[in-house]
């Protein structure tokens, strides 16, 4: 036998042995971790919002709000006092798009050393035929890069509901209230990450 039958012969075993033309199953995609619930309640839209805080996850958080184009109503918030009188250009027509540039820039300023939580306290929902009223004292934790421990802020959330035609709950207004004068609110933390 030849040399060039000998490597003919040897690259027919190899292409045989390994069936390179042959298909294979294709691998899952990647997923990221994802605890958005359907949002058939108001409740679920809070849980939503609280593990999309946990999961530090963009998508997750702005899905709780209301968005006109899928026909629920425009989105609003409004500051605690101290920081609407403090930070009035900032919260002047807030909406969607500023909570996602906010949490953007929030996630993109912390420490990934610590997890982040929404703990919601005295709770009280109301609920309507297509709309509920939900309000609660909170406390959010949030890991700060720059001092390498934990941001807090505290104060009271009351939270107007309402369901698009499809059947889906969103938030279509947010209040913002500090339970005391000199512990930062939700509103401060906006403010602060709103222009980083």
């Amino acid at each position: 036998m030849t040399i060039p039958r000998l490597t003919s012969l040897a690259l027919l075993i190899l292409v045989s042995g390994c069936n390179i033309f042959q298909t294979r199953t294709p691998q899952p995609p990647q997923q990221g971790r994802s605890d958005f619930l359907p949002p058939t309640s108001p409740n679920i839209v809070v849980q939503n919002l609280q593990n999309a805080i946990s999961d530090r996850n963009v998508i997750n958080y702005v899905a709780c709000f209301s968005d006109p184009t899928s026909g629920g109503r425009n989105f609003s918030f409004i500051a605690s006092p101290r920081a609407a009188s403090q930070y009035q250009a900032i919260f002047q027509g807030w909406g969607v798009a500023q909570e996602q540039s906010y949490f953007n820039n929030l996630i993109s300023q912390s420490s990934t050393s610590s997890s982040s939580a929404l703990i919601l306290s005295s709770v009280q929902l109301v609920p309507y035929t297509d709309s509920a009223y939900y309000s609660a004292n909170y406390t959010l934790l949030w890991p700060n890069k720059v001092a390498s421990n934990l941001q807090q802020v505290q104060g009271n959330l009351q939270f107007y509901l309402g369901v698009n035609p499809s059947g889906s709950w969103s938030i279509y207004r947010w209040v913002d209230s500090g339970t005391s004068d000199t512990v930062k609110t939700w509103s401060d933390l906006k403010a602060q990450f709103s222009t980083q």
